[in-house]
């Protein structure tokens, strides 16, 4: 039995230094592991940031494109309803001169549809 005993306890000196071994084979696979996907990590932080300054940048030049258009547009337009303010104006007032009395009627009417409207509110 002591050759047996023996055996048994050489195969399990075995067994320990293998697992051993195979403990510091894995530890230095994690830590490249580890090594390697820090530097992916690292890379694609810094590619994130390059693409998301590269869409600021992209963003704020058709934020300058436009906004000028938009400035000139809204120019035209204030510009045109100024116009159109004035020629009804003119238009009211040469209608009151020309037709005093179909005016002041046109208004009464007005102010009386207004003020039946607004009672059956």
């Amino acid at each position: 039995m002591r050759a047996n005993g023996t055996a048994t306890a050489d195969s399990t000196k075995d067994l320990v230094k293998e697992i051993s071994i195979l403990k510091a084979q894995l530890k230095k696979l994690s830590t490249s592991i580890e090594k390697d996907a820090g530097g992916a990590i690292g890379e694609i932080q810094t590619k994130s940031k390059e693409a998301i300054d590269e869409v600021i940048e992209t963003a704020q030049a058709f934020l300058d494109d436009y906004s000028d258009s938009a400035k000139e547009t809204t120019k035209a337009f204030m510009q045109k309803s100024a116009k159109l303010r004035d020629d009804a104006t003119d238009t009211l007032i040469e209608t009151v001169r020309e037709r005093p009395i179909a005016t002041l009627a046109a208004m009464i009417g007005i102010g009386f549809v207004a003020g039946y409207l607004c009672r059956r509110s």
